[in-house]
């Protein structure tokens, strides 16, 4: 958790972590937009060391590496509250879809972000089938 007299680090952004920053285009940084951490920058064996993190702009489209993945600071990331099993699910529909679409350079094939968005398909309909009112008679 980090508290205001301390500069974030890497490792305060795990896989699956939602945020807001603005990624860069031709030596320009662009708006801030919605992003999901994909992990380390060098993959999971990084993960101690790593001074930057892989964010996806799914904004923008799938995984695709200059574009829609890029390599951040951890300055340069807010953190939302949300998580994958609470945001909006027309958002969560587009990351589940594209996905399987995407490259992932820099950080081992996305594979702790696959993994935690199965995760939390599971729970999103664990939680549809628990809510009386999403059963149809």
């Amino acid at each position: 958790m980090l508290t205001t007299d301390q500069a974030p680090t890497a490792q305060d952004f795990p896989a699956a972590t939602l945020v807001t920053a603005g990624p860069w285009f031709r030596g320009h940084q662009l708006d801030i937009r919605p992003a999901i951490v994909v992990g380390p920058f060098g993959g999971t064996q990084f993960a101690d060391t790593a001074e930057m993190v892989v964010v996806w702009y799914f904004t923008i489209g799938a995984p695709k590496p200059g574009d829609s993945l890029q390599a951040m600071f951890p300055h340069e990331l807010t953190p939302l509250d949300d998580t994958l099993t609470t945001m909006d699910q027309r958002a969560f529909c587009d990351i589940a879809a594209s996905l399987p679409l995407g490259r992932f350079a820099f950080n081992d094939d996305g594979t702790a972000l696959i993994a935690a968005v199965n995760h939390a398909v599971r729970e999103r309909i664990e939680q549809t089938e628990a809510t009386p009112a999403s059963r149809h008679s």
